[in-house]
Protein backbone atom coordinates (compact mmCIF):
# COMPACT_ATOMS: atom_id res chain seq x y z
CA UNK A 1 0.00 0.00 0.00
CA UNK A 2 2.87 2.34 0.70
CA UNK A 3 4.51 1.53 -2.20
CA UNK A 4 1.37 2.30 -4.14
CA UNK A 5 1.27 5.40 -2.09
CA UNK A 6 4.46 6.65 -3.56
CA UNK A 7 3.96 5.59 -6.91
CA UNK A 8 0.89 7.68 -7.36
CA UNK A 9 2.85 10.39 -5.82
CA UNK A 10 4.84 10.68 -8.04
CA UNK A 11 2.45 10.29 -11.44
CA UNK A 12 1.08 13.02 -10.07
CA UNK A 13 3.90 15.14 -9.94
CA UNK A 14 4.12 14.10 -13.61
CA UNK A 15 0.57 14.65 -14.29
CA UNK A 16 1.01 18.12 -12.44
CA UNK A 17 3.36 19.32 -15.49
CA UNK A 18 1.28 17.37 -18.44
CA UNK A 19 -2.21 19.03 -17.12
CA UNK A 20 -1.24 22.72 -15.51
CA UNK A 21 -4.12 24.46 -14.13
CA UNK A 22 -5.14 21.47 -12.34
CA UNK A 23 -5.81 20.27 -8.48
CA UNK A 24 -4.22 17.61 -7.26
CA UNK A 25 -8.11 16.41 -6.47
CA UNK A 26 -8.80 16.62 -10.16
CA UNK A 27 -5.65 14.91 -11.07
CA UNK A 28 -6.06 11.92 -8.86
CA UNK A 29 -8.15 9.61 -11.20
CA UNK A 30 -5.47 10.05 -13.90
CA UNK A 31 -2.70 9.17 -11.31
CA UNK A 32 -4.83 6.37 -10.28
CA UNK A 33 -4.61 4.71 -14.26
CA UNK A 34 -1.28 5.51 -14.39
CA UNK A 35 -0.45 3.64 -11.41
CA UNK A 36 -2.11 0.41 -12.60
CA UNK A 37 -5.72 0.90 -11.02
CA UNK A 38 -8.49 -0.87 -14.25
CA UNK A 39 -12.07 -1.33 -14.27
CA UNK A 40 -13.31 -4.10 -16.26
CA UNK A 41 -15.38 -3.82 -19.57
CA UNK A 42 -18.95 -4.02 -19.77
CA UNK A 43 -20.61 -4.47 -23.38
CA UNK A 44 -24.30 -4.62 -22.13
CA UNK A 45 -25.00 -1.31 -24.48
CA UNK A 46 -23.43 -2.54 -27.91
CA UNK A 47 -26.25 -0.61 -30.38
CA UNK A 48 -25.27 0.85 -33.55
CA UNK A 49 -27.04 2.95 -36.03
CA UNK A 50 -28.03 2.12 -39.54
CA UNK A 51 -26.34 3.44 -42.85
CA UNK A 52 -27.90 2.62 -45.65
CA UNK A 53 -30.08 0.16 -44.72
CA UNK A 54 -27.09 -1.79 -43.02
CA UNK A 55 -26.15 -1.27 -39.33
CA UNK A 56 -22.87 0.56 -38.79
CA UNK A 57 -19.90 -2.27 -36.90
CA UNK A 58 -17.24 -0.36 -37.66
CA UNK A 59 -15.80 3.45 -39.04
CA UNK A 60 -13.92 2.75 -42.52
CA UNK A 61 -14.57 6.61 -43.90
CA UNK A 62 -14.82 9.83 -43.18
CA UNK A 63 -18.71 9.84 -43.91
CA UNK A 64 -19.10 7.23 -41.44
CA UNK A 65 -17.08 8.40 -38.64
CA UNK A 66 -19.78 11.59 -38.78
CA UNK A 67 -22.88 9.34 -38.87
CA UNK A 68 -21.28 7.27 -35.77
CA UNK A 69 -20.15 10.00 -33.86
CA UNK A 70 -23.63 12.31 -34.40
CA UNK A 71 -25.57 8.94 -33.34
CA UNK A 72 -23.94 8.25 -30.35
CA UNK A 73 -23.42 12.01 -28.44
CA UNK A 74 -27.12 11.83 -29.04
CA UNK A 75 -27.60 8.06 -27.88
CA UNK A 76 -25.16 8.13 -24.59
CA UNK A 77 -27.08 11.57 -23.54
CA UNK A 78 -30.84 9.43 -23.60
CA UNK A 79 -28.98 6.91 -22.16
CA UNK A 80 -30.43 5.19 -19.21
CA UNK A 81 -28.33 1.84 -18.45
CA UNK A 82 -26.60 1.75 -14.98
CA UNK A 83 -23.01 0.96 -14.16
CA UNK A 84 -22.69 -2.74 -12.41
CA UNK A 85 -20.19 -3.61 -10.19
CA UNK A 86 -17.48 -3.74 -12.49
CA UNK A 87 -17.65 0.43 -13.55
CA UNK A 88 -19.52 1.90 -10.65
CA UNK A 89 -16.06 3.02 -9.20
CA UNK A 90 -15.22 4.43 -12.30
CA UNK A 91 -18.90 6.11 -12.78
CA UNK A 92 -18.42 7.72 -9.32
CA UNK A 93 -14.90 9.58 -10.72
CA UNK A 94 -16.20 10.82 -14.10
CA UNK A 95 -19.27 12.03 -12.63
CA UNK A 96 -16.98 14.54 -10.05
CA UNK A 97 -14.47 15.24 -13.22
CA UNK A 98 -14.60 17.96 -15.59
CA UNK A 99 -16.42 16.11 -18.68
CA UNK A 100 -13.43 16.79 -20.56
CA UNK A 101 -11.10 15.04 -18.45
CA UNK A 102 -13.46 12.45 -17.92
CA UNK A 103 -13.82 11.34 -21.59
CA UNK A 104 -9.46 11.79 -21.50
CA UNK A 105 -9.40 9.56 -18.48
CA UNK A 106 -11.39 7.09 -20.28
CA UNK A 107 -10.09 6.80 -23.64
CA UNK A 108 -6.67 6.56 -21.56
CA UNK A 109 -8.00 3.68 -19.69
CA UNK A 110 -9.71 2.15 -22.73
CA UNK A 111 -5.90 2.20 -24.15
CA UNK A 112 -4.42 0.51 -21.35
CA UNK A 113 -6.67 -2.02 -20.32
CA UNK A 114 -6.58 -3.30 -24.27
CA UNK A 115 -2.64 -3.47 -24.36
CA UNK A 116 -2.48 -5.23 -20.95
CA UNK A 117 -5.18 -7.70 -22.10
CA UNK A 118 -4.46 -8.32 -25.63
CA UNK A 119 -2.21 -11.09 -24.48
CA UNK A 120 -4.02 -12.73 -22.16
CA UNK A 121 -7.37 -12.51 -25.05
CA UNK A 122 -5.22 -14.57 -27.26
CA UNK A 123 -4.33 -17.35 -24.63
CA UNK A 124 -7.57 -17.16 -24.27
CA UNK A 125 -9.19 -17.78 -27.95
CA UNK A 126 -6.26 -20.82 -28.25
CA UNK A 127 -8.57 -22.13 -24.83
CA UNK A 128 -5.48 -22.30 -22.90
CA UNK A 129 -5.41 -22.52 -19.13
CA UNK A 130 -4.06 -19.46 -16.54
CA UNK A 131 -1.44 -22.06 -16.11
CA UNK A 132 -0.36 -21.65 -19.48
CA UNK A 133 -0.44 -18.04 -20.09
CA UNK A 134 1.39 -17.34 -16.24
CA UNK A 135 3.89 -19.97 -17.46
CA UNK A 136 4.46 -17.57 -21.06
CA UNK A 137 4.47 -14.36 -19.13
CA UNK A 138 7.34 -15.67 -16.57
CA UNK A 139 9.28 -16.93 -19.30
CA UNK A 140 9.35 -13.55 -21.32
CA UNK A 141 9.92 -11.39 -18.43
CA UNK A 142 12.91 -9.29 -17.27
CA UNK A 143 14.00 -9.88 -13.69
CA UNK A 144 12.76 -6.48 -12.59
CA UNK A 145 9.27 -7.54 -14.13
CA UNK A 146 9.26 -11.41 -12.92
CA UNK A 147 9.83 -9.80 -8.97
CA UNK A 148 6.77 -7.67 -9.59
CA UNK A 149 4.73 -10.50 -11.01
CA UNK A 150 1.55 -10.83 -8.69
CA UNK A 151 0.21 -14.40 -9.76
CA UNK A 152 -3.41 -14.02 -8.08
CA UNK A 153 -3.93 -10.80 -9.27
CA UNK A 154 -2.82 -12.31 -12.78
CA UNK A 155 -5.04 -14.84 -12.04
CA UNK A 156 -8.17 -12.97 -11.40
CA UNK A 157 -7.63 -10.56 -14.86
CA UNK A 158 -7.38 -13.76 -16.61
CA UNK A 159 -10.54 -14.63 -15.20
CA UNK A 160 -12.09 -11.33 -15.55
CA UNK A 161 -11.09 -11.00 -19.21
CA UNK A 162 -12.15 -14.69 -19.93
CA UNK A 163 -15.90 -13.54 -18.23
CA UNK A 164 -15.57 -10.13 -20.92
CA UNK A 165 -14.56 -12.08 -24.15
CA UNK A 166 -17.46 -14.71 -23.01
CA UNK A 167 -20.15 -11.51 -22.97
CA UNK A 168 -18.71 -9.87 -25.92
CA UNK A 169 -19.06 -13.04 -28.05
CA UNK A 170 -22.63 -13.39 -26.91
CA UNK A 171 -23.51 -9.90 -27.07
CA UNK A 172 -21.77 -8.03 -29.67
CA UNK A 173 -19.33 -10.09 -31.70
CA UNK A 174 -19.36 -8.08 -34.95
CA UNK A 175 -19.24 -4.41 -33.12
CA UNK A 176 -16.13 -3.26 -33.61
CA UNK A 177 -16.42 0.48 -32.36
CA UNK A 178 -13.78 0.95 -29.09
CA UNK A 179 -16.27 2.68 -27.04
CA UNK A 180 -18.44 -0.21 -26.72
CA UNK A 181 -17.60 -1.53 -23.21
CA UNK A 182 -16.58 2.00 -21.53
CA UNK A 183 -20.30 3.87 -22.86
CA UNK A 184 -22.19 4.03 -19.26
CA UNK A 185 -19.18 6.26 -18.09
CA UNK A 186 -18.43 7.79 -21.36
CA UNK A 187 -22.74 8.37 -20.96
CA UNK A 188 -21.94 9.99 -17.78
CA UNK A 189 -19.72 12.55 -19.30
CA UNK A 190 -21.85 13.29 -21.50
CA UNK A 191 -24.94 13.92 -20.00
CA UNK A 192 -22.88 17.39 -18.50
CA UNK A 193 -23.06 18.62 -21.60
CA UNK A 194 -26.13 20.61 -23.15
CA UNK A 195 -25.24 21.24 -26.82
CA UNK A 196 -24.69 18.45 -29.51
CA UNK A 197 -21.66 19.82 -30.66
CA UNK A 198 -19.83 19.96 -27.19
CA UNK A 199 -20.81 16.28 -26.69
CA UNK A 200 -19.96 15.08 -29.71
CA UNK A 201 -16.27 16.90 -28.91
CA UNK A 202 -15.98 14.78 -25.96
CA UNK A 203 -16.27 11.75 -28.64
CA UNK A 204 -13.13 13.37 -30.58
CA UNK A 205 -11.30 13.57 -26.96
CA UNK A 206 -11.92 9.54 -25.97
CA UNK A 207 -10.99 8.39 -29.30
CA UNK A 208 -8.19 10.69 -29.66
CA UNK A 209 -6.41 9.80 -26.19
CA UNK A 210 -7.07 6.28 -26.99
CA UNK A 211 -5.08 5.89 -30.14
CA UNK A 212 -2.46 8.33 -28.76
CA UNK A 213 -1.75 6.41 -25.19
CA UNK A 214 -2.07 2.93 -27.59
CA UNK A 215 0.68 4.44 -29.76
CA UNK A 216 3.07 5.70 -27.35
CA UNK A 217 3.51 2.69 -25.24
CA UNK A 218 3.89 0.87 -28.59
CA UNK A 219 6.89 2.51 -29.20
Amino acid sequence: MTDQIHETEYALELLRKSFPGRSDRQLMPFGMVYCGTRWGRDFRCHEVPMMNGQPLLACNSQEEAELYFTWLAEHLFQLTAEADARQSQLCLLIQNMRPQDGALLLGMHAAFYLLETEGMELHLQEGHSFTQYFNEVKTLATPEELAELDEERQRQRYTQVEEEMMEWLELAPTVGHIDVPWRIPLAVAIKKEQGKEQRIELLNIFYSAFFRHLEEEKK
